[in-house]
């Protein structure tokens, strides 16, 4: 998810990557004439990092009576439980203890669009969203939802009854919407009442610190009087949105419930 998406970038500490918060204006002058100069404010984007952490214990005696590479299929499944602990993290982690999402409300995407509904919405709202995304960001944008919300927008058709949906041309090629490529994940929320349902933007504005590299443990003395053995799967990471702007959600209408 992350590779086809974000962008990662590796760091041996806190890292702060500089934003441009306006840019500097452009003037028209007469030949000869003085040239005004403008500058451009910049903010800051603090990049630190999180623990995630997958772990399990295994009886000595499966491993020593395993017809396979044990600790193999291990690795395999902790990198699957470490990808999913990412993903989740990365589009509505809260900050705290980990990354803040792209859904984050405060440090997260902007919301371009608000439905008419609390429970669907509509072929307009999508188009707005479209449109609510600045041009420089759309070239390179993709829709970002979960499956239920896709699978009403499947049902949609155009005036003349066509579907927005359209399947890929290739194999191994994402679907799309309006023309644009169309990802799924489950940690997008389902459609209900003030939740943020649909994204669309230049995820590549979405930077993946990497503090170092995963680590995997044997731990052979922690739980042996157990007559275990532990794994230990550990990596230290951050994400963070840099430019909320080139990414615009739709949000449901009304107010999400608590709890």
């Amino acid at each position: 998810f992350r590779r086809v998406l974000f962008r990662s970038i590796q760091t041996s500490g806190d890292r702060r990557i500089n934003v441009t918060a306006s840019l500097p204006s452009a003037s028209w002058v007469e030949e000869n004439a003085e040239i005004p100069t403008s500058d451009p404010s910049w903010t800051q984007v603090r990049l630190d990092s999180h623990k995630l952490v997958a772990a399990t214990r295994v009886s000595e005696e499966l491993l020593a009576d395993n017809a396979f590479n044990l600790e193999s299929v291990l690795i395999d499944q902790f990198g699957r439980s470490l990808a999913q602990g990412e993903e989740e993290a990365f589009i509505r982690g809260d900050g705290d203890n980990k990354p803040y999402g792209i859904l984050h409300p405060t440090y997260g995407a902007q919301i371009g669009v608000t439905s008419e509904s609390e429970t669907a919405i509509s072929i307009g709202e999508i188009i707005d969203l479209v449109y609510a995304l600045k041009r420089q960001y759309r070239k390179d944008a993709v829709f970002l939802m979960n499956d239920a919300t896709l699978a009403h927008i499947r049902r949609m058709r155009d005036g003349i009854g066509n579907y927005l949906w359209q399947p890929a041309l290739a194999a191994g090629e994402p679907d799309r919407l309006l023309g644009y490529p169309i990802f799924t994940s489950q940690f997008v929320p389902t459609m209900s009442a003030g939740q943020p349902v649909l994204c669309f933007g230049n995820f590549s504005y979405v930077n993946i610190a990497d503090r170092g590299t995963r680590s995997f443990a044997t731990l052979t003395e922690l739980y042996s009087m157990n007559g275990q053995v532990g794994f230990k799967a550990t990596e230290r990471v951050d994400s963070r949105l840099i430019l909320p702007e080139a990414v615009q959600v739709l949000k449901m209408a009304g107010t999400a419930a608590q709890g």
